[in-house]
């Protein structure tokens, strides 16, 4: 625990006695008498984490301080935290001052104006030290990013299984980083290259790298006049902090602003090296280690050579070996990396036996269970293949060439060739599979002949029981999602027809962007309806089920399934990298998922929509309403959720439609923030119309589209900031709808929680744009780089919510209340 000062004096603190945290609330001014205290800053972010404990525990010593440096120098500011944690190094004595107010302080440094000297010259020394630290942290960070980027990429080159399903954001963006310089002509080394894993190849494949902070020149010109000020005179400091108390204190601080500007950048730096290491090696998630090492047992098992793999194993082994212990002996921070594992795995891979495999797998959790077989399989969802055809109808000829094409895909090795002989087989059971969906959704929709076979076939895609284990079918046969949503709905697909059937939703647009009516008129337009036709299809509710099944399903369960090339449309064993229970999209996961990013992005889904109130004689407002979204749950095993529609009609009002796979071994989380960026994209675009990209009507897009196109004449960018948006542009493949929903992804997951990842001009365009929920931006104004947009954004909310207030005026005057759409779009404002 910290200590607690009753009041003013010398206070002493053994060794190793917590005495201030990060974050706390500074309530003194300390100076330190005698002994040394330890720097801690934590790895994480902290805003809301009151256990000390905690704190501590993921926190890295960086310097000591020695006497006669002052701490909780801030505390002369309103709400002032401490930037980092403080600990006694030795036997310690510091002599604590409580200062309950402003004036407070004021009139201690009135009373006791050498002092003031004292607090400037601390808050220099704390300055300099931290910023020593970053750039020692800088280096570290810069060379595991090199080393990873390399060891990423060659992964990618040398690994066999190219469609494996990876989890780690990290290392799908050095997927894409090889795809890219694959295409480009870029060739990798097949053997083990040092000199290669330890260059710098920035310029070849520039990684994703996370945004730093900006104004390097302006840092560097604020260091160099701490430095100056440390070797001034001291009878010229004296007479200058002893001339003018209110003059002294608004120097110090000045100053202070520029620490906290460094110890924002000191953090920032921290997390993500320490990011970057766990994404090198980690026992508790994805790592770039624990994939080689997969892919080289993989290798091993099926017989063929894996020296290569070994051998950059080996050399990633001794780097994190020595990363841990650097990180430990000069931070005092544990990576919680089991190098004692590390080089167990060296030692079993380098052996010639391989028999502890089979203890290893033993001990799996699917092991676990009790193994199943075919007998066990209940009668109702065995051979499902030849029932659903018979279900189905199709022509004898079809269901003869798909059964073929589907016994020959069962015998495959490797399901995932992109062979043209493999392709040809996929192809030959996914041109016919969508044709026995569409008969069996009509069965079970307008029938309402369902079973647990046809209800296991439309809504996960369960087809054949020779691709899967015993245990896997019984595991689909016993999910059962009861779970209530409240505010969004979510929707199974045999769900979702029948709201189509039902006229209770229309159908979606196909794969042009067309919808129903405008599909329709295409096909008169051809010949091949005509307006008689048209009509009758309009009204049909069986036509609108047909077309919702070979449009928007059959175009868009490839695109969740996330991998075009080896796409299969049946759930197989090969495809499946997480057991089912776990695996599923549950509907109260999926709702709490999105209010977790709404709680941070509250405006997500308002848009603004006509309001008419007869009796007051409105006949035209517009008023801010939240619409949410629709989620429907694709019956695939799948890796990419898509924003398929951002209104499902013309009305203003209507829901947009998101797209999930209903099992997937990503995290949620990183499939719906982008699935949300490109939604609030598309929406303003359509909400614009043709003024989208105008930038005299400020928005998402006109801001962005300006940002974009004209980057490099922006004088606020500094050219590390252009260079990055260059990558980052041709990375999104000129998108600018891709471009805002990675700056988006980096605002809602780091922005929010005060880490850095933007530079300076998208950080204002999404402040402005896409505003964090009020208690988020409260605690963010606190700091420097947001202060200024943080102030100019509660102007304009205010200005709007006055000139709100004062138009429905005449509305209220005669003492009625305001009705509830009003109401709620001036706490649009004022409020939220």
């Amino acid at each position: 625990m910290s200590v607690d000062i009753e009041e003013n004096g010398i206070l002493k603190l053994n060794p190793q006695s917590l005495v201030f945290y990060e974050g706390e609330n500074v309530k003194n001014i300390s100076l330190v008498t005698s002994g040394e205290l330890d720097v801690y800053i934590s790895s994480k972010e902290v805003l809301g984490i009151e256990d000390e404990n905690e704190i501590i525990r993921y926190s890295l010593r960086l310097f000591s301080i020695p006497k006669n440096i002052m701490i909780g120098i801030g505390s002369y500011k309103l709400n002032s935290k401490y930037m980092f944690s403080f600990k006694a190094k030795e036997d310690t004595e510091i002599y604590a001052v409580k200062t309950p107010n402003q004036e407070y302080v004021k009139s201690f440094f009135e009373v006791n104006r050498a002092y003031m000297i004292n607090m400037y010259h601390s808050i220099a020394y704390l300055i300099l030290k931290s910023y020593e630290e970053y750039i020692k942290i800088k280096k570290i960070n810069s060379d595991i990013k090199i080393v990873s980027a390399n060891l990423a990429v060659i992964y990618f080159n040398l690994q066999y299984n190219k469609s494996k399903n990876i989890k780690s954001e990290i290392l799908k963006n050095y997927k894409d980083i090889y795809e890219d310089s694959i295409n480009s002509g870029f060739n990798f080394p097949a053997s083990f290259d040092i000199d290669f894993i330890n260059a710098d190849h920035s310029e070849i494949y520039m990684s994703n790298k996370n945004q730093l902070l900006e104004n390097n020149e302006e840092l560097e010109f604020e260091i160099d006049y701490v430095r100056r000020f440390l070797t001034m005179p001291k009878d010229i400091k004296n007479q200058f902090f002893t001339y003018d108390i209110n003059m002294s204190l608004d120097a110090s601080h000045m100053l202070y602003e520029n620490l906290k500007k460094i110890s924002y950048m000191l953090k920032s730096e921290i997390v993500e090296a320490i990011e970057n290491i766990l994404f090198l090696s980690s026992n508790e998630a994805e790592s770039l280690f624990g994939e080689y090492v997969k892919t080289a047992l993989d290798l091993d098992k099926q017989g063929k050579d894996n020296e290569v793999l070994v051998m950059h194993i080996k050399y990633m082994s001794n780097i994190i070996k020595d990363i841990y212990e650097k990180i430990k002996n000069e931070y005092d921070y544990d990576l919680n990396i089991d190098t004692e594992e590390i080089d167990s795995i060296i030692k079993r891979l380098t052996s010639d036996s391989m028999a502890y495999k089979e203890d290893a797998n033993s001990k799996s959790d699917e092991n676990i269970k009790v193994n199943m077989g075919f007998e066990n399989i209940p009668e109702e969802i065995k051979d499902p293949a030849k029932k659903l055809i018979e279900m189905s109808g199709i022509e004898e000829s079809k269901a003869k060439n798909f059964m073929k094409s589907l016994n020959e895909f069962r015998k495959l090795r490797d399901k995932f060739s992109t062979e043209d002989d493999v392709r040809k087989i996929r192809r030959g059971v996914t041109t016919v599979f969508f044709e026995i969906y569409r008969e069996i959704a009509k069965r079970v929709i307008i029938n309402g002949d369902n079973n647990k076979l046809t209800e296991m076939f439309l809504n996960f895609g369960y087809m054949d029981d020779k691709l899967l284990t015993p245990n896997q079918i019984m595991d689909l046969y016993e999910i059962k999602d009861k779970s209530k949503t409240k505010k969004i709905n979510v929707f199974y697909i045999d769900e979702w027809l029948q709201k189509i059937y039902n006229k209770e939703e229309p159908p979606s647009v196909n794969g042009f962007g067309q919808d129903y009516r405008e599909a329709l008129r295409e096909l008169k337009k051809r010949g091949t309806i005509n307006d008689k036709e048209l009509e009758e299809h309009w009204e049909s509710s069986s036509k609108r089920l047909e077309y919702e099944v070979e449009n928007m399903i059959e175009t868009t369960h490839r695109l969740c399934y996330g991998q075009v090339s080896i796409y299969f449309p049946i759930l197989h064993k090969d495809m499946i990298t997480k057991d089912f229970e776990r695996a599923l999209i549950r509907k109260d996961v999926m709702e709490n998922s999105i209010k977790e990013v709404t709680d941070i992005d509250f405006s997500a889904f308002y848009r603004e929509v006509l309001y008419k109130n007869k009796e007051l004689n409105i006949e035209k407002e517009l008023v801010m309403q939240e619409v949410p979204p629709n989620i429907i749950l694709m019956p695939t095993f799948g890796s990419r959720a898509i924003m398929w529609e951002e209104l499902s009609s013309r009305q203003k009002n209507s829901t947009g439609r998101f797209l999930f796979p209903i099992f997937t071994s990503e995290e949620l989380e990183s499939l719906l923030i982008p699935t949300i960026g490109a939604f609030r994209w598309e929406l303003c675009k359509t909400m614009l119309g043709p003024s989208w990209n105008d930038i005299t009507q400020m928005s998402i897009t006109s801001e962005y589209s300006d940002y974009v196109q004209f980057y490099r004449k922006n004088r606020s960018l500094s050219d590390e900031a252009k260079e990055k948006l260059k990558v980052q542009i041709k990375k999104c493949r000129n998108n600018l709808r891709e471009v805002f929903a990675s700056d988006y992804h980096l605002w809602i997951k780091y922005e929010s929680s005060g880490i850095m990842r933007l530079n300076r001009v998208a950080r204002g365009i999404l402040y402005r744009q896409v505003p964090f929920a009020k208690n988020i931006r409260e605690e963010l104004e606190k700091q420097p780089m947001y202060s200024d947009i943080a102030n100019r954004f509660k102007n304009i909310r205010n200005k709007k919510a006055t000139e709100l207030e004062n138009r429905y005026y005449k509305f209220t005057k005669t003492g009625k209340p305001l009705p509830d759409e009003l109401q709620h779009h001036i706490d649009f404002y004022k409020n939220m």
